[in-house]
């Protein structure tokens, strides 16, 4: 199971190193989701890449009460996220919608559409799939907003999605 751990922003590569090396079990996983976008910078278009969940780690455990006292190695702040007095891990269809945006390497690569009227048809990238979940697109900044569950709450995160083309609504 999936559980999420805060941390403090800016530090999130940092603190998955440290518990590579001084946390994980072999059976365990850590990670940070990241994504890709493309930024126009003196008038050309750079590709970057972004954390999706700033503050946000996850590891991937069977004992999150082990994992907490083991993360006391990590001098830095480490939290795992709970509700009440227990760790919880993110719900299954929130585990398994995160699985399938970032894929195997917990990577949401830059995805192409295209615009049918209104209506937004993914050609390629993470964000095949996911066209229920837009919030909005932003052609000229080449990004859209998709809203995803995490903890039971809804968020808002961008990812990079380049518009190629519009057509108009078949009649």
């Amino acid at each position: 199971m999936w559980y999420v751990v805060q941390v403090i922003t800016g530090h999130e590569h940092d603190i998955v190193e440290k518990c590579k090396d001084r946390v994980i079990k072999e059976d365990e996983e850590v990670f940070v989701i990241k994504a890709q976008k493309n930024h126009r910078i003196k008038g050309e278009w750079i590709m970057r890449e972004y954390l999706l969940f700033p503050s946000y780690v996850f590891f991937e455990t069977d004992d999150p009460s082990d994992l907490r006292i083991r993360l006391k190695k990590i001098p830095e702040m480490t939290k795992i996220l709970k509700t009440g007095d227990e760790f919880t891990p993110l719900y299954p269809e929130e585990e398994a919608h995160l699985r399938k945006l970032g894929g195997d390497n917990h990577f949401a690569s830059y995805s192409e559409g295209i615009l049918i009227g209104d209506k937004l048809e993914v050609l390629d990238g993470a964000m095949k799939g996911f066209e229920g979940n837009v919030k909005k697109i932003d052609r000229h900044h080449r990004s859209v907003i998709i809203e995803v569950n995490l903890m039971g709450r809804p968020i808002e995160v961008e990812l990079g999605l380049s518009v190629i083309k519009k057509v108009d609504a078949p009649m």
